[in-house]
């Protein structure tokens, strides 16, 4: 019986209890009169039951009637509800939206760039997943992800491409390092020591690498580590050095344990990218968080921010070098 009952007839059965005449029902909801009368006699055939009854003021349900004008309101309550949550997701003011990013840009700029979007579009639910650029180009391609965000140094050929920031890589080292005693360093220097760096195809090893080979020389890579907590964490004991963002590294290098210098090379400036499948067949949600992202203003450390930069900082009992 419930797959019979209909939409339509039900809020024409609500609009003659409250009007008490079919003709003002049919009225008010542009339909014949005849055409209402015909679908409230189906449904009562239907359902066995007199559903209204006559009377020289009008008409008046039966208690079989108003029994089912009580649920017909909510019915219809409820799909007025989902007309009006449907159509937010349409305009994108609703919506789900899986994000994977390296780890770079959620240390960065990331977090504020998302919280003011959220806080423009408060019922948007975001999924943020961390990982490494190849991974994250991977995850995009194969719809496993909405929208990625990684080194524009890792290939993305089957991804439409937004730029979303540009970083510089800095030289970070335990102190009392021979290379503090430079204001700058070049990568021709840092190869002659031993490397600590994030994950194996992560964005900056394989700038490392590919910077390495260059010189014709290989990466003496002593630990590969899963974030940069980890990484200072073992700089710090003089278990190598390594390039770190920028921004990340004057934050830990201000509580000691390293130091940073700024990296003489021209690469050392880098993009992170957007990457989505293709933002016309998106989500509304997830096309506008790409239009937000790759639109927003560069809080990139001024030039001089490194000037903040710990020069000298007490490790006993370690040989950095």
């Amino acid at each position: 019986m419930a797959t019979r009952f209909d939409i339509l007839t039900l809020q024409l059965f609500i609009a003659i209890v409250e009007e008490q005449s079919i003709a003002k029902a049919a009225e008010r909801e542009h339909i014949a009169a005849s055409a209402v009368s015909r679908r409230i006699s189906d449904l009562e055939s239907m359902l066995k039951v007199e559903l209204l009854v006559r009377h020289p003021k009008g008409i008046d349900p039966t208690p079989a009637g108003a029994a089912l004008l009580r649920h017909a309101r909510l019915i219809m309550g409820n799909v007025a509800r989902m007309e009006a949550e449907l159509v937010e997701y349409e305009h994108g003011l609703r919506g789900f939206v899986r994000v994977a990013a390296n780890k770079s840009a959620i240390l960065q700029s990331l977090p504020e760039d998302l919280a003011a979007f959220l806080a423009q579009h408060p019922m948007v639910r975001i999924d943020l997943e961390e990982g490494i650029s190849p991974s994250i180009i991977e995850a995009v391609a194969n719809n496993a992800a909405d929208i990625g965000i990684f080194g524009a140094n890792i290939p993305a050929p089957d991804l439409q491409i937004f730029l979303y920031r540009e970083d510089e890589l800095v030289a970070v080292m335990p102190p009392r390092h021979r290379l503090t005693s430079q204001a700058s360093v070049r990568f021709a220097d840092m190869v002659e020591y031993d490397f600590v760096c994030l994950e194996k195809g992560s964005s900056i090893e394989t700038l490392c690498v590919r910077a390495a080979g260059a010189l014709g020389r290989q990466l003496k890579l002593r630990v590969r580590v899963s974030g940069f907590d980890a990484q200072f964490r073992l700089i710090e004991t003089g278990l190598g050095i390594g390039l770190v963002p920028q921004q990340v590294a004057l934050g830990r290098a201000r509580l000691g344990g390293v130091v940073c210098r700024p990296l003489d090379e021209p690469w050392s400036r880098r993009s992170l990218n957007i990457g989505v499948r293709d933002l016309g067949s998106l989500p509304v949600a997830a096309r506008l968080l790409v239009e937000h992202l790759a639109g927003v203003p560069d809080r990139r450390p001024s030039p001089d921010a490194m000037t903040t930069c710990p020069t000298e900082t007490s490790m006993a009992g370690t040989d950095p070098t």
